[in-house]
C-alpha cells in the first residue's frame, strides 16, 4: 500500500512540474530547498522547515510599478495587486478573505520592479492558500467591488507611508539617482495617484503582470513538497507572453542633483548607484559596510548618535537589485546638522581599510546578524524570492544554508576590498536628498 501511494503521489507531482529536464537546470538551493518548473511555466521554491506549524506562501512578480505603457502611473502595480486580492471570484472567496478565515495575514509589498503577495498562516492551511492565491493571480478577476475596496486601503497606506522620513527620503533618493524608469517614481504613489487610476487600466495591467509564467511561488515553514500540486493551472503557457517579464533598468542620472522636498520634519537622505546582484563579492562587502555603520544595535554610526544625540533616526541598506543596486542612508534629527556629520564621518571611515581586528570582529557580528534574521519561515520566503526576482536565486542569503555563495562571499571579505569597494561607489557623488518643513507664512499685521 505504501508503495502504491508514493506511485500515486508521485505522479501528481510530475504532472504539476514540467519535464525533467527544465527541472535539471534549476538552481540548487540547498538540501531542505526544492526548485521546481510548474506545467504552467512557473518557478516554484518549496522550503521544508521544522518549527512551529506555520507556513509562508508568496507569490513574486517581475513587473514595473508604474505600468508598461509610456505614461509611467506610480501606484499602479500595487493597486492592481490589491484589486486582484480584493474581488470575489465567480465560485468561492476573496483571497483577502481565504487568508484571514485561515487565521492569516496577507501583505501585498510593490517595489520598483517587481511586486509581492505573502500570506503567513497555520501550516495545515498553506496548501488551501496556495490554491486560492495562484487561482486568483494566474486568472485574475477584477471586480467592481475589489476595485473599491482596494482604492481605499492603498490611499489609506499612501497617507500614512507620507509622514515615513525613511520612505520619503529613499523615494527623493531614487528619484535623484534615476532620469526615467520605474525607479524614479514612487512604488507606492500619493493617496493623490490612487484616485486617478481608472479601472481599465488595472485589467490591462492585471492582464500582463500577473501570469504564471511571469510568476515565482515561494512555500516556506513545516510543508510537504507536494503542496506544489495544489497550484492553480493558470491561462495557457502558448500565449505571446508565454515567458517571464524582462528586466526593467532605469536610466541613471549621469549628475544626480541635489534634491529639497518639504516634510514635517527635518530629515535627509544620501544614495549612491552600486553593483548588480551578479557582482556578489562587491555587493556583499555593501552589505557589510551598511551594516557595520547603521546596524540598529551595533552600528558604528548608530552607537555614536545614541551617546551623543538620543533622538537621531539613521538607516542605512545596500538594496540588491538586478542591476544596479543602491546604497541608501536616511537620517533625522532635532540636531540635525550634527547627525548629517556623523553619518558623513562612518561614510568617510569606510574608505581606509579597518584595522585587522577590528574587520575580524565586525564580520563574526554581521555573519551573526545574518543568520539571526533567516529564522522564521517569513524571512526565508522573503529572501528566496527577492533574489530570484532579481534574477541571483543562488545568491541569496539561506540558499545553500550557512556555506552557500552568499556566505562565500562574506568570507572572501579583507579590510582592503571592502576600502576599495567604498571608494568606489561611496567615493564618487550621489544623491543628496534634504526635507524639512515649510517656511511658516507670516501673520498677518493687525
Amino acid at each position: 500500500m505504501k508503495r502504491g501511494s508514493l506511485s500515486v503521489l508521485a505522479g501528481l507531482i510530475v504532472a504539476a512540474l514540467g519535464s525533467p529536464s527544465a527541472v535539471d537546470a534549476l538552481p540548487n538551493l540547498g538540501q531542505n530547498v526544492a526548485v521546481n518548473q510548474l506545467a504552467t511555466g512557473t518557478t516554484a521554491i518549496v522550503q521544508t522547515v521544522a518549527g512551529p506549524p506555520v507556513a509562508a506562501v508568496e507569490l513574486w512578480y517581475r513587473a514595473p510599478s508604474t505600468g508598461f505603457g509610456a505614461k509611467p502611473l506610480p501606484s499602479l502595480g500595487r493597486l492592481s495587486a490589491q484589486v486582484v486580492a480584493a474581488s470575489k471570484p465567480l465560485v468561492g472567496l476573496a483571497l483577502g478573505d481565504v487568508v484571514k478565515n485561515a487565521g492569516g495575514r496577507l501583505a501585498i509589498s510593490a517595489y520598483s520592479d517587481s511586486i509581492e503577495i505573502a500570506a503567513v498562516v497555520p501550516a495545515n492551511a498553506a496548501r488551501a492558500v496556495v490554491k486560492a492565491m495562484t487561482t486568483a493571480y494566474f486568472a485574475p478577476v477584477i471586480t467592481d467591488a475589489g476595485f473599491k475596496i482596494a482604492q481605499r486601503d492603498v490611499a489609506q497606506e499612501a497617507l500614512f507611508e507620507s509622514f515615513n522620513p525613511e520612505t520619503a527620503a529613499r523615494e527623493a533618493v531614487f528619484a535623484s539617482l534615476f532620469a526615467s524608469g520605474p525607479q524614479h517614481y514612487p512604488t507606492l504613489g500619493s493617496s493623490r495617484d490612487v484616485p486617478a487610476i481608472a479601472l481599465a487600466e488595472i485589467r490591462a495591467y492585471a492582464t500582463r503582470a500577473f501570469r504564471a509564467q511571469n510568476a515565482i511561488l515561494v512555500v516556506s515553514g513545516t510543508v510537504p513538497q507536494a503542496i506544489l500540486t495544489a497550484a492553480a493551472t493558470g491561462r495557457s503557457a502558448e500565449s505571446p507572453l508565454a515567458s517571464a517579464e524582462a528586466h526593467v533598468s532605469g536610466v541613471i542620472a549621469s549628475a544626480p542633483p541635489p534634491i529639497s522636498r518639504t516634510f514635517e520634519e527635518t530629515s535627509g537622505g544620501y544614495g549612491w548607484v552600486g553593483p548588480p546582484i551578479t557582482s556578489e563579492r562587491e555587493a556583499t562587502a555593501l552589505d557589510f559596510i551598511a551594516d557595520y555603520l547603521f546596524n540598529g544595535d551595533s552600528g558604528y554610526v548608530t552607537q555614536a548618535l545614541g551617546e551623543k544625540n538620543p533622538d537621531a533616526f539613521v538607516v542605512g541598506q545596500f538594496i540588491t537589485l538586478h542591476d544596479p543596486g543602491v546604497m541608501f542612508v536616511g537620517f533625522a534629527g532635532k540636531q540635525f546638522d550634527a547627525v548629517r556629520a556623523k553619518v558623513d564621518d562612518g561614510l568617510a571611515m569606510m574608505r581606509t581599510p579597518l584595522a585587522s581586528a577590528t574587520f575580524a570582529n565586525a564580520l563574526v557580528a554581521f555573519r551573526y546578524h545574518l543568520l539571526h534574521d533567516l529564522q522564521t519561515p517569513v524571512e526565508l520566503a522573503d529572501n528566496f524570492g527577492w533574489y530570484a526576482v532579481e534574477g541571483n536565486v543562488e545568491y541569496a542569503p539561506g540558499a545553500g544554508s550557512n556555506s552557500g555563495r552568499y556566505f562565500q562571499a562574506l568570507a572572501s571579505l579583507t579590510p582592503d576590498f571592502v576600502a576599495a569597494v567604498a571608494e568606489k561607489y561611496l567615493g564618487r557623488p550621489g544623491a543628496v536628498v534634504t526635507l524639512q518643513p515649510a517656511p511658516k507664512k507670516p501673520e498677518a499685521a493687525k
